[in-house]
């Protein structure tokens, strides 16, 4: 799923107030302020649709369907794992999928990969955190149910160290994407939300501040699908995306109550809120 598919989905789950799910109109008001054309966004509309992300059960209405809100849920209670206490135990998944069903074996492995897990050993792949029932969903999602099997286990030799870790899964690669986010965090997000809230946090009937959080909520999207949120003992000492992401999450709810509760913009950050 595209980055502007799953941002999209997520405001489809929150709702503009106006009803259930969302205007098509308001959608494309808020992407044309961020330089996306309103035909990009009828395009990711109609993919989510297709998927089963979504259905417009009224004309111009989109509104996620119980897949599509099963989706926005596992991204946004992923980042909240790096305060998790691990068990010790892992969620392990095996599979011989055969070459004939290779599209579905394929998209289940990227599934796999999306919501956190590394692979072990040629078609077994494992993960700290508990997703039985999320891998069951996916198995069916994609038709290869009869093809896998899934357990939660400890593993009693050759274990998982922080070094073995770091082959199972791209963390080097991840640290930089972090700093990369860092960087733009510092040097463009941050200053453009000082100069907002100098100008008056009602500039623009609050969308110029939605545009931040969207900007925001992407990235922190980004890195919730990339970032398995290993548990402490697992990751490496120099590891910092537990505390950017930290940072960045703060940010982002700063920016959603400084949205007027007038804007027509604040529903979409209501559920985010709390409220």
């Amino acid at each position: 799923m595209l980055s502007i598919e799953k941002q999209l989905l997520y405001l489809l789950a929150s709702g503009d107030g106006a009803g259930s799910g969302a205007s098509v109109s308001r959608l494309v008001e808020v992407y044309e302020a961020r330089g996306i054309s309103h035909q990009i966004v009828r395009n990711a509309l109609s993919k989510l649709k297709k998927d089963g992300y979504a259905e417009s059960a009224e004309r111009s209405r989109y509104k996620a369907t119980p897949l599509g809100e099963e989706f926005i849920r596992i991204i946004n209670a992923k980042p909240g794992l790096y305060g998790k206490e691990w068990d010790g135990q892992w969620c392990m998944v095996m599979f011989e999928i055969p070459e004939s069903e290779r599209r579905r074996r394929d998209s289940f492995r990227s599934e796999l990969l999306q919501l956190g897990f590394g692979s072990l050993y040629k078609s077994v792949y494992v993960s700290p955190w508990d997703y039985r029932e999320e891998v069951i969903r996916l198995a069916l999602q994609c038709e290869v149910t009869e093809y896998i099997t899934v357990t939660n286990t400890r593993i009693v030799h050759n274990g998982i160290t922080p070094e073995k870790a770091a082959s199972l899964w791209p963390l080097e690669e991840l640290q930089e994407l972090y700093r990369e986010k860092e960087r733009w965090f510092r040097e463009g997000l941050e200053p453009a939300l000082t100069e907002l809230v100098a100008a008056g946090t009602g500039t623009g009937g609050g969308l110029p501040l939605f545009v931040l959080f969207l900007e925001l909520g992407e990235v922190i999207a980004e890195l919730g699908l990339r970032d398995p949120m290993l548990p402490d003992p697992l990751l490496p000492e120099a590891w910092t995306g537990k505390l950017l992401l930290g940072q960045f999450q703060a940010c982002l709810r700063r920016i959603a109550l400084a949205i007027p509760e007038q804007s027509p913009y604040r529903p979409f950050v209501a559920h985010f809120l709390g409220r």
